[in-house]
C-alpha cells in the first residue's frame, strides 16, 4: 500500500511514516539475525575469541545500517522542518 500525503498534514510526513517503518523493520530483522547468530555462536563451532568478533562484527553491521537510516530520518526532518526527536522513532 502506497502512503500518500493527507493535505491536512505537514509536508513529507508521509514519507516520514515510510522511513520511521523502514528502521523498525530494520530492527526486526536484526532481532532475527541476531537469534540466528546466537545459535550459531552457541553450536560451539567457534573459539571464544571467533564468537566474540563475530559478535562483535554483527552488532557493528546492525549498527552501522540503523545509523544510516536515522540519518536518512533526520535529513528529512531538517528538509520539511519537522519534529525529528529521535525518541519517537528509535525504539519503535
Amino acid at each position: 500500500m502506497v502512503d500518500v500525503e493527507d493535505l491536512n498534514e505537514p509536508a513529507g510526513t508521509a514519507e516520514l511514516r515510510r522511513l520511521k517503518d523502514k528502521y523498525r523493520k530494520q530492527n526486526i530483522a536484526n532481532d532475527r539475525a541476531r537469534e540466528l547468530v546466537e545459535e550459531d555462536i552457541n553450536s560451539g563451532r567457534y573459539s571464544d575469541a571467533q564468537a566474540d568478533e563475530i559478535s562483535r562484527s554483527f552488532e557493528e553491521s546492525c549498527r552501522e545500517v540503523l545509523d544510516r537510516i536515522q540519518d536518512e530520518i533526520e535529513a528529512h526532518c531538517r528538509a520539511y522542518k519537522l519534529q525529528s526527536a529521535a525518541s519517537q522513532w528509535a525504539d519503535e
